[in-house]
């Protein structure tokens, strides 16, 4: 099998962060001897045996360069790598930017290569003039890398590390042979099988599989994030005094089988895949996110786990088996299970993820059966609330401005907060309005089903770390958040931002976050790009999307969405009562059997998933018809922000009409009512969810 680059094909520059310098004819490099060569003097040199050098960053090497040229990027291990790659005398052309030539011959210098005879002069040219003078590295991820050992035997695995790293662990199937030598050695691989070499992080493995496609190998990759993505996603690494580690597998109809009898179903491929068919009740969870929801997942149910091929599963399951879970690998993959005609869920109308109420501005909440399958929700299907139309923001202009009763005002750029100090919560984000529609009267509002959630896992820098740089004066009350976003609302002459305030006791002992990524990912325009505040167990009003201002103020906050919007409005002895909407009311939503579904009499599973902002899930009952209350299984660790999955195997003998209902209480004592607690906007309305059935 060949080894091909992902990013193969996509035209681009080799540098994102550094535009690219182009000589005029004649010109040298300030500050040194060198002269600048045109491409074809450049390929003259590499014929006579000339090594071509370019120092830019890893990722800039790998998207293109000059066709033979070797990486070592001046950000790393560079007079080491030298020493490793270069051979003592040689004459050395370099071919990366001409920005960086100085730097990278005065440090050959000083690492005892003096031989540098030029620079390319126009490396943006050459790397749009086509394959016959530049080429791209390719590079693949731990989730490719665990697919291909499985799909080529042939596949040779080169660690590069040192014998003192490598003593640490290695991959499994990994030959251990070091940077200096695998120069001096190639011939120790085979030339007509695939190569990926890895090292620690990702920079010695590029500077070997450069030199290996240099050296006239031709089916080369190298790993990014190396040895520690792979163990940081907590895949299996061998040690000396390991045992082997290896789960079962078995065969599609055998998963199947398992499956049936209550087995859990743990799909570890990406979302994009999922959404291309899956196992029905198969549970979402990325690869390399496994290791940080372990504890989400039973360690009293056997788990088989899945991928397209097998290769990432087998890794997972792997690690779940050398964590003490009952795991097994499907061999094969969804292929296998495709192959022999085993069933699939792929989207369709009523399952697309999201149902859309409004276009502008955007409103769409998650559909039911969209909330089946993982520890967090694909960015593409977590529900969307906008109250504006949605901004666009310039990342690279963007602040945070932080003022008001403070010592120290801030002006923070998005660098800056990359810069500080991080924090990952997964936390459940519900709409105060979820579940509106079932109130009655009917409140006024968007009327939402109960899709208005989502969780996912978000990652950011403490609002505390912020507020303790800012130093708070003794006068502060609140703390107001004002978002990008703006318009008209009611009889409102002047357009108003989207503004909610915190009370400094709570802002800085929530574990709210300044968010800029979620599930991984740079947060998507929708989701409050490039920033938003996070206030785990809130209603998610309070979690401003698009930030742009932190105010603290010594009087209560008046504006339009705290004290118009966002509130319990009820009549209490003829008078009207005001409560700002604050933490999520427990709640449980069945996700299986769906409403109105036909279902065949005798066992079935219930299923779904319950929250609380006020405190982890106690316990969820489930009652069918008028029958008694039965307490359902919770699946996983309890978690004080995120959503907890529950299930309840049961029986349904008698054929016809039914009903199914789920509640649910959690460790302060609260359990969702009957009815909703009717007020005239409709937020907070938790009450406990019907589902009727048809069983045959």
């Amino acid at each position: 099998m060949e080894i091909t680059n992902p990013e193969a094909g996509v035209e681009r520059s080799a540098s994102a962060a550094r535009p690219m310098l182009r000589a005029e004819p004649g010109d040298g490099v300030s500050g040194r001897n060198l002269a600048l060569l045109p491409i074809a003097e450049v390929l003259s040199h590499q014929d006579a045996g000339t090594v071509l050098l370019d120092g830019r960053e890893p990722a800039e090497f790998a998207a293109g360069h000059v066709r033979g040229a070797v990486s070592i990027g001046l950000q790393g291990r560079f007079e080491e790598c030298a020493g490793a790659i270069l051979p003592p005398g040689r004459d050395v052309v370099l071919v990366g930017d001409i920005g960086i030539a100085a730097e990278t011959a005065a440090r050959l210098g000083r690492a005892g290569y003096d031989s540098v005879v030029g620079q390319l002069d126009d490396l943006a040219s050459v790397l749009t003039a086509g394959p016959e003078l530049a080429e791209a590295s390719s590079r693949l991820s731990i989730e490719q890398l665990a697919e291909l050992q499985r799909l080529e035997p042939a596949l040779q695995l080169v660690d590069v590390r040192t014998p003192a790293e490598t003593a640490r662990g290695t991959l499994p199937g990994a030959r251990e042979i070091p940077l200096a030598v695998l120069t001096k050695l190639p011939d120790a691989l085979d030339r007509c099988a695939p190569v990926l070499v890895y090292s620690a992080s990702g920079y010695r493995s590029l500077v070997a599989a450069s030199f290996l496609q240099a050296a006239g190998f031709g089916d080369v990759a190298d790993l990014p994030g190396g040895f520690r993505a792979w163990e940081g996603a907590g895949l299996r690494v061998v040690r000396e005094a390991t045992p082997d580690a290896a789960a079962p597998e078995v065969g599609a109809r055998a998963a199947a089988a398992l499956v049936d009898a209550g087995a859990l179903m743990l799909d570890v491929r990406e979302p994009d895949e999922w959404q291309a068919g899956h196992v029905a009740q198969a549970w979402l969870l990325p690869m390399g996110q496994v290791a940080r929801h372990r504890s989400d997942l039973p360690q009293d149910r056997r788990i088989v786990v899945a991928c397209r091929s097998g290769g990432r599963s087998a890794a997972v399951a792997e690690a779940l088996h050398a964590w003490g879970f009952d795991a097994v690998n499907l061999s094969g993959g969804m292929c296998a299970w495709a192959a022999v005609g085993l069933p699939v869920v792929t989207p369709g109308p009523d399952i697309t993820g999201l149902v859309v109420h409004r276009t502008h501005p955007l409103n769409c909440e998650t559909s039911i059966p969209a909330l089946i399958g993982g520890v967090v929700m694909p960015n593409a299907r977590f529900y969307v609330r906008n109250h504006f139309d949605t901004p666009r923001l310039d990342p690279a202009s963007w602040q945070l401005e932080v003022s008001g009763l403070v010592e120290r005002p801030l002006r923070l750029s998005l660098r800056d907060l990359h810069n500080m100090r991080s924090e990952t919560v997964v936390a459940t984000l519900e709409c105060a309005g979820n579940g509106r529609s079932a109130f009655d009267p009917p409140a006024d509002g968007e009327q939402w089903q109960l899709g208005a959630v989502s969780t996912a896992e978000w990652t950011g820098v403490p609002l505390a770390e912020i507020l303790n740089r800012a130093a708070l004066s003794p006068e502060a009350l609140e703390i107001v958040f004002r978002g990008a976003d703006q318009g008209n609302v009611g009889e409102t002459a002047d357009p108003i931002r989207f503004e909610r305030s915190l009370p400094v006791t709570d802002a800085g002992h929530s574990g709210s976050l300044l968010a800029y990524a979620m599930n991984g990912e740079p947060l998507p325009l929708e989701h409050g790009y490039p920033m938003r505040l996070i206030v785990p167990g809130w209603y998610a009003v309070a979690s401003v999307k698009w930030l742009t201002e932190i105010e603290v103020i010594g009087s209560p906050f008046t504006g339009f969405f705290q004290t118009r919007r966002y509130i319990y409005e009820t009549q209490r002895n003829g008078n009207v009562e005001r409560e700002p909407v604050r933490l999520q009311q427990v709640r449980s939503v069945i996700t299986q059997p769906s409403a109105g579904q036909e279902v065949p009499a005798g066992d079935l599973v219930v299923r779904g998933v319950a929250w609380s902002g006020a405190a982890p899930v106690d316990k969820v009952e489930v009652s069918i018809g008028t029958g008694p209350w039965q307490n359902a299984r919770l699946i996983g660790q309890r978690h004080r922000h995120s959503w907890q999955w529950w299930e309840l195997p049961t029986r349904i003998d008698s054929p016809g009409q039914t009903t199914l209902r789920a509640r649910a209480t959690d460790l302060a004592g609260r359990t969702q009512p009957e009815r909703p607690n009717w007020n005239r906007l409709g937020y907070g309305g938790n009450a406990v969810q019907d589902v009727p059935l048809l069983v045959r």
